[in-house]
């Protein structure tokens, strides 16, 4: 059964406990529900772990050996479709660069100006709820296509044994009740035993079954 679109989910990996909260309040007042890991084995775990997996991820590139790209890969794995920002600095611009070839959607250089960093989440967000709007709306197209196959499939059906049910079978099976009225007419008669009457009701059952 294909699932309407949910809520979006935001995962925030984020080593710098005190900016990870900032972010998060933004996102929160956003209206975005949000899950922070301040280390870059927290995230994965929680990334492994979600079911249905995290809409959007904002992640920065701070992270220690460059552990951030292990996140991105965990995130991408879980799902293709995941919408992930990353937080750079100057000083990590090629890193920033790697991030997006690797499918990143953005990058937001520190220190970022809240009105910028905010209209980068919502273009984060749109994006997110566009591809949950998309395969939702996929799923229940292939939903329908499937029914109309099966009704299709019926519908064929149908006409076949409206085909095998000629006129001229129908005269017959008019014909056939006709005998077994009289038939029981007659014995009701006292003309025909019980015996005779099913022998001859039998004949005509079978006739009418061919």
């Amino acid at each position: 059964m294909n699932n309407p679109p949910h809520e979006l989910q935001v995962l925030l990996a984020d080593s710098d406990v005190i900016q990870a909260e900032t972010v998060a309040d933004i996102l929160r007042s956003d209206g975005l529900k949000v899950a922070s890991a301040f280390s870059a084995d927290d995230a994965i775990n929680a990334i492994r772990q979600k079911n249905p997996p995290f809409d959007i991820m904002v992640a920065s590139l701070a992270m220690p050996n460059n552990t951030c790209f292990d996140v991105i890969k965990a995130a991408l794995e879980c799902n293709p479709k995941c919408s992930i920002l990353v937080l750079s600095s100057f000083s990590t611009a090629s890193e920033a660069a790697e991030a997006i070839s690797m499918g990143a959607y953005m990058a937001v250089t520190k220190p970022h100006h809240p009105v910028h960093f905010r209209n980068a989440l919502k273009r984060l967000a749109e994006r997110a709820s566009l591809l949950s709007e998309r395969d939702y709306l996929t799923g229940r197209v292939a939903e329908l296509e499937s029914k109309v196959e099966s009704l299709e499939t019926t519908k064929g059906r149908m006409e076949m044994l409206a085909q095998q049910i000629s006129p001229a079978r129908y005269d017959q099976m008019d014909k056939s009740f006709g005998e077994l009225e009289q038939l029981a007419a007659l014995r009701k008669k006292g003309i025909l035993t019980e015996d005779q009457f099913q022998t001859a009701r039998q004949f005509i059952l079978r006739r009418w079954s061919h």
